[in-house]
């Protein structure tokens, strides 16, 4: 009975075994300086892409009643409207109005008044939208963009240290002197002391030098169109704005490509290179009008990776270029052109 309950023990332990070899065969494989796959780079951009935030996109669209004299944000309104991502409406409000100015100057240095008037004729004009999210934008709303979460260096982790505990920190910067008045002119101030604060900046008197003093009357401006003018007052007090924001897009790591492994000629640290190709997915309506964003469209960006000892293969870059045409991928995609295989060149005649 015993030795049929080892067999069996020993027959279970068998795939664990096995399963264990594979994990240390793939985490030996994963850390040689001499191998870098393609799934290490993917793997170390899909880190870069989540630690930064920088795989979901968003955007903010203002909501509300308000003035919009933009024209350029009054065409994405509108076609934030046909993509269904918002309600849109706008009132214009426009009329003439006539200014009468009456500038009186006074020039101290000769004591002379000038009075100056004229009439001004202006056009004004007032664009009020109101803009209200759809149903179906509310779907990829969010509260507020996610902030990324600092990765921490633990080797390098400091202290927590409160100055307030020490106490050069903890005494007041100040000295006192003598008030001194002046002998010529004395001014009676019930003071005997005078307080420097050491912690604060010398102040420095400024010398305004030789100033011209002009003072004018209000103008008066007057509405050539009262009704259309008190209707904007009307509703300007009735303006609010929000600021809302929608998921616009991620970003996904496709596959890696162009692996290389070589000794830095500088340093001579085991490096490696390749290019990453991501491509753009779930883009929103607000994404497509908004950032000109379309599902499928696809990048690329060239990384370098460093091996060391104790940490196996980091990625260096902090930041992708991503570009839409690979220059690596030149060499694959494209045939090339010969020059000079004209043999008649060759024929002295």
């Amino acid at each position: 009975m015993k030795k049929t309950f080892f067999s069996k023990l020993a027959v279970l332990a068998l795939p664990l075994l096995g399963l264990a070899m594979t994990m240390q065969v793939f985490t030996s494989c994963s850390q040689n300086p001499n191998k870098l796959s393609t799934g290490t780079v993917e793997g170390l951009v899909e880190e870069l892409l989540e630690g930064s935030g920088q795989e979901q996109s968003f955007v903010n669209i203002p909501v509300g009643t308000f003035e919009l004299n933009d024209q350029h944000a009054r065409a994405m309104l509108m076609k934030l409207q046909a993509a269904g991502v918002v309600n849109y409406k706008v009132d214009r409000y426009a009329w003439w109005n006539k200014t009468l100015e009456i500038h009186n100057y006074y020039q101290w240095y000769n004591s002379t008044h000038e009075r100056i008037g004229n009439t001004y004729y202006d056009f004004e004009e007032h664009f009020v939208v109101t803009v209200s999210l759809t149903e179906e934008a509310k779907k990829y709303q969010v509260d507020s963009i996610p902030q990324p979460k600092q990765k921490e260096d633990e080797d390098m982790k400091q202290p927590d240290v409160n100055p307030d505990q020490f106490p050069e920190n903890n005494i007041r910067l100040t000295e006192e002197w003598p008030y001194i008045p002046n002998p010529e002119n004395p001014v009676r101030e019930n003071k005997d002391k005078v307080t420097v604060d050491l912690s604060q900046p010398i102040e420095e008197d400024e010398d305004p030098g030789c100033e011209t003093e002009e003072y004018y009357d209000t103008a008066q401006r007057l509405s050539l169109d009262i009704e259309t003018s008190m209707n904007y007052e009307e509703v300007s007090q009735k303006f609010n704005q929000e600021i809302v924001y929608l998921k616009s897009s991620k970003l996904e790591v496709k596959k890696a490509r162009f692996v290389q492994v070589y000794d830095s000629p500088n340093t001579g640290r085991r490096c490696g290179s390749a290019e990453v190709i991501v491509e753009m997915k779930d883009v929103t309506p607000a994404g497509r009008v908004l950032e000109s964003k379309y599902d499928g469209i696809r990048f690329c960006s060239p990384v370098e990776v460093v091996y060391y000892a104790d940490k196996g293969w980091i990625l260096q870059n902090r930041t992708l270029n991503l570009q839409p045409v690979s220059s690596l991928g030149v060499a694959a995609t494209e045939n090339g052109t010969v020059y000079g295989g004209d043999a008649s060149s060759a024929i002295n005649k």
